[in-house]
């Protein structure tokens, strides 16, 4: 008989390394850095909640890791499970203490060119160096790679490089230069309009003629909108080489990626290849017609869910993590936080960010992981209301990653003075054991009256508690009904063990 301390230190970790290689081969036989469906399976359930322990678990995640450790206890015991760690062992240690786990950014790191051995080496390192710490969980790959692409050129292409263009003009000094003057400005503007209008190859073709006839030299000549389609592929191409690695030195921990609120779902989905989950950041609150964050038409709470669609068709069959809003927007710079009006960039209310969570639930996401909280105290409401959201989340979790039921209900909207068109509260209903959990969120500014419909025969004649009220609600013919306020949130729910103590 193998030694026991043996079979742990050496032998286990050897038939690890062994299962994560060949899975990674099997991987890279199927495509170019696309994450393995074997692997995907032992790591995910069905419905795409990671596997912790063998079992699965609904990711509530915090990307702050606080500095003190009696808020870090606090993150613990409000149910989040999941915690960004610098790349700091004892960062991961101390997480290890209160339970929880950690994900470790790579960031460029995961950037591999081919042929570029320095840069495979430095990544390998890392993997190497975390990879067997019993609190990491995931590795995360470039945050908002694509857009960055995108992005990181195009206050310079809009509206830099006209400035730059212009300060030349109005500093030529020479009557023949004062001749051409305004031929220069009169491309300027139409370089502009270009720009505008995204004919992009036109606007740089008129860049390029300017630099010329100035005398100067464009300081940034590689940086061209029309050149980010094929800058974007090429980035997709590294980050896939990058995953190969990761995974042929790890096969135990998953690649997620966050996504900006951007980008078309042919180029999101090609990039998502590579990884093994995925979402986008979206942070609607206020609420603004021309809100700069979402360019879905939809720029309400509910772009929230909008979004969760959006990446869960960019990502087929891969596990969808959405990024919640943890602050205001004035947190985030001095003018804001001077504004006099408390109003502008405010931040989200309690039943705002309760809906938040849920309307990417029922979207089917299966974790959500709060961004900003670093720029909020710690005595604020916004804080109270995000654990209290947590703690109401994973009390509910085993009702969230419960087995659906064979033939989806439906909720039907009694007729009402909006522009509803009968379209009733999004419904998520799962079995958990003996237990039910049925879960109605209004994406609807208005409160409507609604029945349930094609509820299981399971279900008939049972009494479901609406959780957090004294209501209870008799299934009969397949059926409930009730109401349900403007942006409301209702959990139902056949025991009221789901509600937090």
């Amino acid at each position: 008989m193998l030694n026991a301390q043996f079979c742990r230190v050496f032998l286990y970790p050897l038939l690890l390394s062994l299962i994560g290689f060949f899975g990674q081969n099997a991987g890279a036989q199927a495509g170019p850095g696309r994450a393995d469906k074997a692997v995907l399976d032992s790591h995910f359930n069905r419905e795409g909640f990671l596997k912790i322990d063998g079992k699965p678990r609904l990711i509530i995640a915090l990307y702050e890791l606080p500095g003190d450790d009696e808020r870090l206890r606090e993150v613990a015991e409000s149910g989040f499970n999941l915690v960004r760690a610098p790349q700091d062992v004892e960062a991961l240690d101390r997480l290890r203490r209160y339970d929880l786990h950690g994900w470790i950014c790579l960031g460029s790191t995961a950037e591999l060119k081919d042929g570029d051995r320095d840069a495979e080496r430095k990544l390998s390192q890392a993997i190497n160096h975390f990879k067997d710490h019993p609190a990491l969980l995931v590795w995360e790959l470039p945050d908002e790679a694509l857009w960055n692409v995108w992005w990181s050129r195009m206050h310079w292409i809009t509206t830099g490089q006209q400035q730059e263009l212009r300060k030349l003009i109005e500093k030529a000094g020479t009557e023949a230069a004062g001749r051409d003057r305004a031929k220069w400005l009169s491309l300027l503007r139409k370089a502009h309009d270009y720009d505008q209008r995204g004919l992009w190859k036109q606007a740089e073709e008129i860049y390029s003629t300017l630099w010329k006839e100035l005398g100067a030299k464009n300081p940034r000549p590689d940086w061209k909108m029309s050149q980010c389609p094929e800058q974007v592929d090429e980035l997709t191409e590294e980050v896939a080489r990058g995953c190969r690695v990761v995974r042929q030195l790890d096969g135990r921990h998953i690649l997620w990626q966050n996504h900006a609120p951007r980008n078309s779902v042919q180029s999101l989905r090609e990039y998502n290849q590579a990884v093994d989950a995925a979402g986008c950041d979206i942070y609607p609150v206020p609420f603004s017609p021309n809100s700069g964050h979402s360019d879905l038409k939809d720029t309400n709470l509910t772009a929230v869910g909008a979004y969760t669609d959006r990446m869960r068709e960019a990502a087929p069959g891969k596990s969808s993590w959405m990024v919640l809003q943890g602050f205001g927007w004035r947190d985030l710079s001095e003018s804001g936080k001077n504004d006099p009006d408390p109003r502008k960039g405010r931040r989200p209310t309690f039943s705002e960010t309760r809906f938040m969570a849920y309307d990417a639930i029922v979207h089917g996401a299966n974790a959500v992981l709060y961004w900003g909280t670093h720029s909020i105290e710690k005595d604020s409401s916004l804080w109270r209301d995000i654990m209290k959201v947590a703690k109401e989340l994973r009390a509910l979790e085993f009702g969230i990653v419960g087995d659906p039921p064979k033939e989806a209900s439906v909720a039907i909207a009694d007729e009402t003075y909006g522009s509803i068109d009968g379209q009733g509260p999004r419904l998520m209903l799962r079995k958990t054991q003996d237990d039910w959990v049925l879960i109605a969120v209004n994406e609807h500014s208005q409160g409507i009256a609604f029945t349930i419909r094609g509820l299981p025969k399971e279900l008939e004649g049972k009494t479901l508690c609406r959780l957090y009220s004294e209501e209870t609600h008799l299934v009969k013919g397949g059926r409930l009904r009730d109401g349900i306020a403007g942006f409301g949130v209702h959990v139902y729910a056949t025991s009221r063990r789901f509600e937090v103590k």
